[in-house]
């Protein structure tokens, strides 16, 4: 992104301001106008939806005193958020999780065809962040002795080689798991589709049904499901992008390659708890997740990236999401305890093949906001 664009300088603000809380008393961010439809809360909102300009805050019952660290990240993640919906964006959703203190966001509206507003428990395209699902799949297969990271891919899958070019035999489980392969391929597929058709050759089912036993009913997530798995859900949220000057929706738009390349939908609720659950040993073994976090050389893992957690001087760990329409990023900490899952419909923008300015923003401060977590109370 530019320097100079308003949008880059408010976000590198807001970065700053994280900076400073660590040492200081609390940030004063320069007023922004309100939001046209915001709420934020540490449980699903109950009772008639906020009137446009509006903004509400509420803390669950359950939930232990928030300390003031923890209010400094949510004003400042609602000022991020504010920020986008100035910009043009159609929703914002966050949830930050430290220790037993727990803050969801929910801003702006589910379609910019007179929808509803947008509820913290909305499910949105994830992108990316499927790649970590499908990673856990493919390493379940590895746990029951059904496959090998070292095999050649075309072992699992005869016929491949029309699709891999040139030398499809030489192309591993591990490089696909990694993105190191650098094998292009017919027809646009991607390493995300290759992968995908390899877990449901070996499983005999539907990506969408595999996920579902290995991840998301073990972990009781309801509202996550592949894109292409029947109907799609009233409460989704749309995305948009500008087309020969006209925004269009694109919330239905089909990527090549089959379920993995369409990717999943999710919460921002069932994506913390996914990760939750994956960094503290409840969907693998301890030498999968081993595999799947990588070399601390490594720039990328088996389907998990990394960043610097300067809390601890290790790694947070997670994923990023950027589809036409639609960022996230989540990033927790390698003991599932602190997390950070911010998603948004993006201002529509034209369509690009390189990734968003904007889902670069998104994972800077959601480093930033982490690192700046060290001084959280955990109870």
């Amino acid at each position: 992104m530019h320097p100079s664009s308003p949008r880059g300088m408010v976000t590198a603000t807001l970065v700053s301001g994280l900076f400073l809380a660590a040492c200081t008393g609390e940030p004063q961010p320069n007023p922004l106008p309100p939001a046209p439809v915001t709420s934020s809360t540490a449980a699903p909102p109950t009772g008639p939806a906020p009137p446009s300009g509006s903004a509400q805050s509420a803390t669950a019952s359950a939930s232990p005193p928030e300390t003031p660290a923890f209010r400094e990240l949510q004003a400042t993640l609602e000022l991020f958020s504010r920020e986008m919906l100035q910009n043009g964006a159609p929703a914002v959703l966050i949830e930050a999780r430290a220790g037993q203190q727990v803050w969801r966001h929910a801003a702006g509206v589910r379609s910019l065809d007179g929808g509803a507003p947008v509820q913290a428990d909305d499910p949105i395209r994830v992108g990316g962040l499927t790649r970590t699902m499908v990673a856990v799949s493919v390493l379940k297969l590895v746990e029951e002795g059904r496959l090998v990271l070292e095999d050649s891919i075309a072992k699992y899958l005869p016929g491949i080689d029309v699709l891999l070019q040139p030398e499809p035999e030489s192309v591993t489980v591990r490089q696909l798991l990694g993105h190191t392969a650098g094998t292009p391929y017919a027809s646009g597929l991607s390493d995300d589709a290759v992968l995908g058709f390899l877990v449901e050759r070996l499983r005999g089912a539907p990506l969408g049904a595999v996920l579902r036993t290995d991840i998301l009913d073990p972990l009781d997530l309801h509202t996550t499901r592949v894109l292409d798995e029947g109907p799609l859900p009233d409460a989704l949220v749309h995305g948009y992008a500008v087309v020969r000057d006209e925004t269009v929706d694109v919330t239905h738009s089909a990527q090549p390659g089959g379920p993995a390349s369409e990717g999943v939908i999710a919460s921002v609720g069932d994506i913390n708890a996914f990760y939750a659950a994956l960094l503290k040993g409840r969907l693998l073994l301890p030498e999968s997740l081993v595999e799947m976090k990588g070399s601390v050389f490594a720039d990328y893992g088996l389907g998990l990236d990394h960043w610097k957690d300067t809390c601890t001087n290790g790694f947070y760990y997670g994923h990023s999401g950027d589809v036409p329409g639609y960022g996230t990023i989540s990033i927790s900490s390698a003991d599932g305890n602190r997390q950070l899952t911010i998603s948004l419909a993006y201002p529509p923008l034209p369509l690009s093949t390189q990734p968003s300015a904007i889902a670069l923003e998104l994972t800077g401060l959601a480093q930033v906001a982490l690192n700046a977590s060290c001084r959280f109370q955990f109870r």
